[in-house]
């Protein structure tokens, strides 16, 4: 598996287990610690580079070798097996992963891999705050933070707009792109990486509405204050204009009302709780949550705009 790793930040050859430990921890990769299986020599080899808010790094230890990595960073991070294998243990699970493999390891979350010799990776840092900007951005919800990925293995696309992305970005001379293309290039590959590993976030549909700036404060307000009882009086303020200027523009960029849009995204945040969320006993928690107080209405609209019944929902996805 090639990747063109042709720019980088720096660039470490024939160093120590000691030494790549120290690199990985410097750059914010985790406290590594290398239990080597066999003598390891002067053989580790390592490229690094800052991309935007990314932070990329490909290793290889010239050894069989078992590294634990602590859980105490607040990033995902991607890893790529370029060559070689690697044994993944988290969460009281073990993944055999083959070159061409990738997996998610999520905040919080104590990694350990065992590796063979010829074992090479690569691994993308994406800081948690920066994922759920894009999530938010590209019109992703969900009832709880942090973004939860299924932990399992994906073949990593060697053709495509995936790679062709990625490794753009490791030949890409950052220093002649201006910051805003550097976000907007992460941005894309956070979105990529939405779509290809499994989450608890679902696309909303009412993201594609409107761009238009004051729609989008009023989302990510409305977002952040989706259990609470929302006023159009507020919406306003938010956007600094009047409740008549706010209905306007309503009606012109989205077709709906303030207040319907505020309960089209109470419901698809309902249904990402009844869908993800493995605690829900029944309907009415989720619906006196998002202060749907007349459960009849309740399942009339959410029924109206999901498609079926929130109780239908439940059964579905019920662990």
């Amino acid at each position: 598996m090639k990747f063109d790793f042709s720019i980088y930040d720096l660039q470490v050859a024939e160093a120590s287990s000691q030494t790549l430990t120290k690199v990985l921890l410097d750059k914010g990769f985790g406290e590594y610690r290398f239990i080597q299986s066999t003598p390891l020599k002067q053989l580790a080899k390592l490229r690094f580079k800052e991309f935007g808010p990314l932070s990329i790094l490909e290793y290889e230890a010239g050894a069989v070798t078992t590294i634990r990595a602590s859980k105490g960073t607040n990033a995902y991070y991607l890893h790529i097996i370029l060559a070689g294998q690697s044994i993944g243990k988290s969460n009281n699970e073990e993944r055999t992963l083959k070159t061409g493999d990738s997996i998610l390891v999520m905040p919080g979350t104590r990694f350990e891999s065992h590796n063979t010799k010829d074992c090479r990776k690569l691994i993308v840092k994406i800081p948690t705050d920066f994922l759920h900007q894009t999530a938010r951005k590209f019109g992703y919800i969900s009832s709880k933070k942090p973004i939860q990925f299924e932990h399992k293995a994906n073949v990593f696309p060697m053709t495509g707009p995936l790679f062709n992305l990625l490794n753009d970005m490791l030949q890409q001379d950052k220093s002649t792109l201006y910051d805003r293309a550097l976000v907007y290039y992460c941005r894309l590959f956070n979105s990529a990486i939405l779509t290809m590993f499994n989450s608890n976030f679902n696309q909303s549909p009412l993201a594609t509405l409107s761009v238009h700036r004051h729609i989008e404060r009023v989302r990510n307000y409305v977002l952040d204050n989706i259990t609470a009882d929302i006023t159009i009086d507020e919406l306003a303020n938010v956007c600094q204009i009047s409740r008549k200027s706010l209905y306007n523009l309503f009606e012109k960029e989205a077709g709906l009302t303030p207040s319907a849009y505020v309960r089209r995204l109470k419901l698809e945040s309902a249904y990402s709780e009844l869908k993800h969320n493995e605690h829900i006993r029944n309907v009415t928690q989720v619906a006196l949550k998002y202060g749907f107080t007349n459960l009849g209405r309740f399942s009339a609209q959410y029924r109206e705009q999901i498609g079926e019944l929130p109780s239908q929902t439940l059964r579905d996805f019920a662990p």
